[in-house]
């Protein structure tokens, strides 16, 4: 209570100051407040036994907000480590480039990582909204929480997963932080399987930045290194409400960051950079040496060419350009709180990757080890067949090293990771692509095919696998295994369907 009179709801504490919002009375005034018969938050959640589906305004919720007592607690204590089990269930998710490069455990957290520059449809709500798609068809026991916006609430509406999903809706920046500890503590009192998505983290970020902002007002500054670590502290809370309990239920996190774009914007943007531009900036002597053989060569320093080369352009305040470092701090201590992230890229997303996902910084954390006891986010089919598909694709990153064999086969998975089409795809379907891919049976169809052409290959080969063995694929779905006995078999169909194309096409 305030000391005027009025209630609010702490959302969090930084330097001994308690930052709230106001939920009744007048407005509070700073150095006016108290902390007096201070209380859980507790608000008129479902019950564990109700529809789970339907759409909830945080602002109508806090409006009924109790202190204990009745309803649900908003800010439960994280799931001690004694209560937890190691991951060992995939969440599939029927997007490709997921199940196989980031993997999803149930009870895992996973941070989806996209510059808000991208097109709509590559970005990272088109990416979740597959993804809940895929776990609504696969998953339908995974019971579904999406902390959005009153936008981001209409497009789930005409979503395919809308339906059987509980929205939770927030107005403002406080409201979602709100939102998305409510969302993980319905989940945990529902029992059994649930997936909370958070849609855009970026309001965590500005309270966060106003609360240093009233901090450094009232002469309460703090060292940088302290900063990170009590930053780190305050994505916890939520990041850490990812488990896996004693009884085998699990709540798994799914949350969007907005990433630095590497272009450049407003009056910084240009069709050509000069050297003395990256120069201005800062740019690190190892960038520069490489910007300055380019000139040499009479290569103009356009935004396509330095998108190529992984370099940020001058003025768009990327940590590696003129941000500095202290412009991704943030999502690197979130990346290192999570389980796993997922990163989509601006010049994979312009070369016509759907998603635009990039190999070489989309990772999960579960699984890594070397014992048989790991835990792990993915099924045992799925592992069998991308043992060397992250080395398929770095041996091809490095444009000079990278044998015409190797980017042939590079190639080739790049095909079968390519999903425009938005239909989920089965655990089954994934396991005989990436196996074609990876055991090079798919180098030279691919390699004499343009992309249209590929992708009617792959769906051909899908079809001439399910009608020569019907059961085959829906059993690897079903058990998540696959035999030798299997993988032969997988095998032995794909050589006759591309012998019979090659015979056509010959």
């Amino acid at each position: 209570a305030f000391a005027d009179g009025g209630v609010g709801a702490v959302l969090f504490c930084r330097v001994g100051l308690a930052f709230a919002t106001q939920l009744s009375g007048p407005a509070a005034v700073l150095g006016e407040a108290a902390l007096r018969g201070a209380g859980n938050l507790t608000l008129p959640l479902p019950a564990p036994d109700e529809a789970w589906a339907g759409e909830m305004s945080v602002r109508s919720l806090l409006a009924t907000a109790g202190r204990g007592g009745g309803g649900g607690a908003v800010f439960e204590e994280r799931v001690p480590q004694a209560r937890r089990v190691p991951i060992g269930k995939p969440l599939h998710t029927g997007v490709t480039a997921v199940d196989a490069l980031a993997p999803i455990g149930r009870g895992q957290s996973m941070l989806l990582l996209a510059p808000e520059t991208l097109p709509s449809a590559s970005g990272s709500a088109a990416l979740a909204s597959r993804m809940l798609s895929g776990a609504a068809q696969f998953a339908p026991e995974v019971k579904r929480v999406v902390v959005t916006t009153a936008e981001g609430a209409e497009a789930a509406r005409r979503s395919e997963w809308g339906d059987g999903s509980r929205l939770l809706v927030a107005e403002s920046d406080a409201e979602l932080v709100v939102a998305a500890q409510a969302a993980c503590s319905m989940a945990q009192r529902a029992g059994g399987d649930a997936l909370v998505v958070v849609d855009d983290l970026a309001p965590l970020l500005r309270l966060w930045r106003a609360a240093v902002r009233v901090g450094e007002e009232l002469g309460r500054v703090v060292r940088p290194e302290e900063e990170g670590s009590m930053l780190r502290g305050f994505y916890s809370c939520l990041t850490e409400r990812a488990h896996r309990r004693l009884g085998g239920e699990s709540v798994t996190l799914l949350l969007l960051q907005p990433s630095p774009s590497v272009r450049a914007s407003g009056a910084a943007a240009s069709d050509a950079f000069a050297l003395g531009d990256f120069e201005a900036a800062g740019f690190s002597q190892r960038a520069l040496g490489r910007l300055r053989a380019l000139e040499a060569k009479g290569i103009a320093l356009t935004p396509p060419v330095l998108e190529k080369l992984g370099i940020p352009a001058p003025g768009s305040g990327h940590p590696r350009a003129d941000g500095g470092r202290a412009a991704g701090a943030h999502v690197e201590e979130l990346t290192s709180l999570v389980d796993g992230h997922i990163e989509l890229s601006e010049p994979l997303a312009a070369a016509g990757r759907s998603p635009p996902i990039d190999p070489t910084q989309s990772l999960t954390r579960i699984g890594v080890g070397s014992t048989k006891l790991r835990p792990t986010a993915s099924s045992a089919a799925m592992r069998a067949v991308t043992r060397a598909l992250r080395l398929e694709l770095a041996s091809a990153a490095d444009p000079v090293a990278c044998e015409p064999t190797q980017r042939i086969r590079a190639d080739a998975c790049i095909s079968v990771l390519q999903q425009p089409d938005t239909t989920p795809v089965s655990l089954g379907e994934q396991v005989a692509l990436l196996s074609a891919a990876t055991d090079g049976l798919l180098d030279e169809a691919v390699h004499t095919r343009d992309a249209a052409a590929t992708d009617q290959l792959l769906r051909d080969l899908l079809a001439a696998v399910s009608a020569a063995a019907p059961e085959l694929l829906p059993k690897v779905s079903r058990s998540g295994e696959l035999t030798e006995a299997q993988a032969a078999e997988l095998r032995g169909h794909t050589r006759e369907f591309l012998a019979r194309e090659e015979g056509q096409t010959g």
